[in-house]
């Protein structure tokens, strides 16, 4: 008998003070109508897996905090709360849009699985449960601004542990300014335990709520069954690098042509033809558009990055060096495992540019499409 995941709440955690009116982050995009409504969807997706340090961390209690705390931490990203939109000036053409900084939140999913913990991390398809433990519902390009950018989810194990999945847009937050945030806020959510501003019985919990008699238990129901289809077999590859810019640096098109060819050539991946790029800086614009790679980019996979090592000094990088296995939110109680990819439906290549807010290194990633592997 197939097992399942079972969809039991979906809630808004919106930010505890009201938005200041007229902000907003501008995208602008420099792409075909068929990439914008491809990097609309991508997103980057973290799951954290823990076991409970006491009877007081179940999932359902776990749920109920999270929201509060949330709504305590998002004021201070409001960019997180909200809403990619196409701006009303440019509507026809089709290249200017924003992210409307609002109220309206982060979605919430609350969700028990007919498996254990282990189950899924030891699966030797774990990537693909992965994927239901992290909720995610594709933008509605025609009203976008009713589609939500942020999920949190979690979810309850049979047996004890209960994972925490995260799924943000990439027209929201990069992987670094997200897992910034992310820690800013366990950190406010452990705060909020010791001493005790978070209710012992939250006005949130779950079992607070009765659905009527005549309406199903749960919103959805989804198999785990592991499907035929070849290409969902295997995720696409991410590699990291982290770069430290000296005076004579180059475009950010040059690092990531260089970094895409460094990654194209350790993957052993087939070499795309062009790719999406992504320069994500938080104080500035976001851009969005597509390069077309010269035939010297795109014929080997064994060249090397000269042009990059020339002007700035890099390092391949890890997702645990962005510091989500010291996620607490209970003190002392670490995730047991960590999974985490860039989400990306594209037949090409993607590469983000993820520009700091202080003085820390900058850093790239370069997604190759999963049938790009020789």
């Amino acid at each position: 008998m197939a097992k399942r995941l079972h969809i039991d709440a979906i809630q808004t955690a919106p930010p505890g003070k009201v938005t200041p009116p007229d902000q907003a982050r501008s995208v602008s995009i420099f792409a075909a109508p068929s990439t914008v409504a491809v990097v609309a969807q991508t997103r980057f997706q973290v799951v954290l897996y823990y076991n409970p340090a006491g009877p007081d961390e179940s999932p359902l209690t776990v749920a109920a905090r999270v929201k509060e705390s949330l709504s305590t931490a998002l004021p201070e990203r409001p960019v997180l709360s909200g809403r990619l939109r196409k701006k009303e000036e440019e509507a026809a053409g089709g290249g200017r849009w924003e992210v409307k900084f609002n109220d309206a939140g982060v979605r919430l999913v609350q969700a028990t699985a007919e498996v254990t913990m282990a189950d899924v991390i030891e699966s030797k398809e774990a990537h693909q449960l992965h994927a239901h433990l992290a909720y995610w519902e594709d933008l509605n390009m025609d009203r976008p601004d009713f589609s939500a950018l942020f999920y949190i989810q979690v979810t309850q194990f049979e047996g004890d542990g209960y994972s925490i999945g995260v799924s943000c847009s990439l027209l929201l937050a990069d992987p670094s300014f997200l897992t910034k945030f992310l820690i800013s806020w366990a950190e406010i959510h452990t705060q909020m335990l010791t001493p005790p501003a978070l209710l012992e019985s939250s006005m949130f919990h779950l079992s607070y709520f009765q659905r009527r008699p005549d309406r199903p238990n749960r919103l959805r129901s989804i198999e785990l069954s592991l499907s035929d289809d070849d290409s969902n077999r295997h995720p696409n590859a991410t590699m990291l690098f982290e770069l430290r810019q000296r005076d004579s640096s180059p475009s950010y098109d040059a690092m990531a042509i260089a970094c895409l060819r460094e990654a194209t050539a350790r993957l052993k991946a087939r070499p795309v033809s062009e790719f999406v790029l992504i320069v994500s800086d938080h104080v500035g614009d976001l851009t969005v558009k597509t390069l077309q790679l010269a035939s010297e980019y795109s014929s080997s996979t064994t060249t090397t990055v000269v042009e990059l090592s020339d002007h700035v000094a890099y390092d391949v990088a890890w997702w645990d060096q962005l510091g989500m296995q010291e996620l607490t939110l209970v003190p002392g109680n670490k995730p047991v495992h960590v999974s985490s990819q860039i989400v990306f439906d594209g037949k090409d290549g993607l590469v983000v540019v993820m520009i700091p807010e202080s003085d820390a290194r900058l850093m790239i990633s370069v997604t190759l499409p999963n049938n790009s592997s020789v």
